[in-house]
């Protein structure tokens, strides 16, 4: 896969993961913050966009991926999504509480868990 193949992937699931992040605060305003979750072959076309949400008003059930199929035009890439409580995501941040298959933490979308209006 050339380089610049690589970038538009990630720049495009950059972009897939920012409007998730939006839709699901937009259904789901208990929703305080969405952390992007990264693997080590984050840059392969199969790999899915992953949100680690952030919800206080989800019952604490640890790690447990929720795997979504694409939805094509507007979401290319399938994406799983991991909803944790305001204390398993300190857990998840300190590493007491690990993430599945050496994902890492990424950058935070919605560090408020505020959408904008659109």
């Amino acid at each position: 896969m050339s380089l610049r193949t690589i970038l538009w992937l990630m720049s495009r699931k950059d972009a897939v993961a920012q409007e998730l992040a939006y839709a699901h605060v937009r259904i789901d305003p208990g929703i305080r913050t969405v952390v992007r979750v990264l693997a080590d072959n984050e840059d392969a076309a199969d790999e899915p966009v992953k949100l680690l949400e952030v919800n206080p008003e989800t019952p604490a059930s640890g790690i447990v991926p929720i795997t979504l199929g694409a939805a094509p035009p507007v979401v290319r890439f399938p994406s799983v999504v991991i909803e944790v409580t305001e204390e398993e995501y300190e857990k998840i941040k300190t590493r007491d509480l690990r993430l599945p298959h050496g994902w890492v933490l990424g950058p935070e979308l919605l560090p408020n868990g505020t959408a904008p209006n659109r």
